[in-house]
């Protein structure tokens, strides 16, 4: 497979990973159902580690991690806000009076 041309769905390297966890948690289940939904589970838990490993790998570039997660940078600061991966700016202190005069 050629480095440029991404892997169909399923056959990337994580998707082995992302297999062998899922069989896991179902084993640990011991055939009951799960009670939230899969789905948001395993974003909820993928989605944060994924970001903050990209914005080290990137040196906290968020444009440049936007570019590589395929995201908007606007929707990548939500969410390092989110999953506190960055601190929430201090807004600054009303001004009194005119500073400029």
């Amino acid at each position: 497979m050629s480095e440029d041309r991404p892997a169909r769905a399923g056959q990337g390297p994580l998707a082995g990973c992302v297999r062998l966890a899922v069989e896991r948690y179902f084993q640990d289940l011991n055939g009951q159902c799960p009670g939230t939904s899969l789905y948001e589970t395993v974003i909820g838990e993928v989605e944060a580690p994924l970001i903050e490993t990209v914005m080290r790998h990137v040196g906290h570039n968020q444009c440049q991690a936007a570019k590589i997660l395929g995201i908007n940078r606007n929707t990548l600061r939500k969410k390092l806000l989110c999953y506190g991966l960055v601190e929430r700016p201090e807004p600054l202190p009303p001004t009194q009076g005119n500073e400029l005069s």
